[in-house]
């Protein structure tokens, strides 16, 4: 019997299949599932895809398979539920198909179900938590246009604005304005707000500059460097908030600290354990033991009653130990 995980991202969708003793047999991954940014059809497509090319690197076909546990990005309320609903059903993929917001299977990743707090900072961010009783809560996560401090995307925005603000006078100069000229052969760095609103721009392009912001910081630029202050302590932040939720503020919770942005290391770490200690005295950061698809794929077998300890972690570790190179090269945003 087999059974299938899927972390569904803005950026790219990641599949895992494996068997109910925790073995993994194959990944894949395909374009982002996001259906707010390519519509429901075109999700499941990536979906669909993403699971039977796993499948057919497992000698299986999606027929095989029994539960299927979708983490998909931006379902952030009923509706967004439904529409998830839908995706999976077009997908039609597995007897049994479950759609969950993709912090879940974030912490699921992280603590394996165990009492602590996942923080993302990728295309998207946000802070989610599993209290003593296994109820999971989140914070953050409310999608680009309206939240999403501390991601990929807010850094990339906030580098544009401190190159245009730069231009008019009301802020300090920024290395961040060449880098942008140079990035998208400009004329004048004005042609950036045209670049943005009327190519458009995407979600991975805008989360894409991040990374000039970020070799802007490393060279001591004072605009980049504020900026990832910013952001690292507004991920603190979501962290405080699931602490004080969860009531682990005073317990020296687990805090595990996934996503692209952490790359930034201590410009970005830094500011973050400051302003989380304000809060949240005695903590210990960590990084998560897999990916997040393989949250997903514990939670399919949490649905067949499997507990992710003795030899199905063995089975999971040792397998996923063998494939972790692959996974993170396909799931690293």
């Amino acid at each position: 019997m087999l059974v299938s995980g899927v972390d569904g991202g803005a950026t790219k969708t990641v599949a895992v299949v494996g068997r109910l003793d925790g073995t993994l047999l194959a990944s894949a991954h395909a374009p982002s599932s996001n259906y707010h940014n390519i519509g429901v059809w075109k999700a499941a497509k990536a979906i669909r895809t993403s699971v039977n090319s796993a499948c057919r690197h497992a000698h299986a076909t999606g027929s095989n398979l029994e539960t299927v546990v979708m983490g998909l990005a931006a379902m952030d309320s009923p509706m967004d539920f439904r529409s998830g609903q839908r995706v999976a059903d077009l997908a039609d993929l597995g007897k049994r198909r479950f759609v969950v917001h993709d912090s879940v299977i974030a912490i699921y990743a992280a603590t394996l179900g165990r009492p602590g707090i996942v923080v993302n900072a990728g295309t998207g961010s946000f802070a989610a938590g599993i209290g003593v009783d296994g109820k999971t809560i989140r914070a953050g996560g409310w999608g680009n246009i309206i939240d999403d401090e501390g991601s990929a995307y807010h850094i990339g925005k906030l580098g544009i604005r401190a190159a245009l603000r730069a231009l008019d006078g009301t802020e300090r100069k920024t290395a961040i304005a060449r880098l942008l000229v140079r990035k998208f052969k400009l004329h004048a760095l004005e042609d950036i707000v045209h670049e943005v609103h009327n190519r458009p721009m995407t979600v991975e392009e805008i989360s894409s500059i991040s990374k000039l912001v970020a070799q802007a910081a490393v060279k001591g630029d004072k605009a980049a460097r504020s900026i990832f202050a910013y952001e690292g302590r507004a991920l603190a932040k979501l962290v405080s908030t699931i602490a004080r939720r969860l009531d682990m503020s005073k317990s020296k919770p687990d805090v595990y600290c996934t996503g692209g942005v952490f790359n930034a290391g201590p410009m970005l770490l830094n500011p973050f354990r400051r302003e989380l200690r304000r809060n949240v005295p005695r903590f210990v950061l960590r990084h998560p033991r897999f990916e997040p698809v393989i949250g997903a794929f514990i939670l399919a077998l949490k649905e067949h009653d499997v507990k992710m300890q003795g030899v199905t972690l063995t089975n999971l570790e040792s397998s996923y130990a063998r494939r972790a190179v692959k996974m993170r090269s396909a799931t690293n945003d």
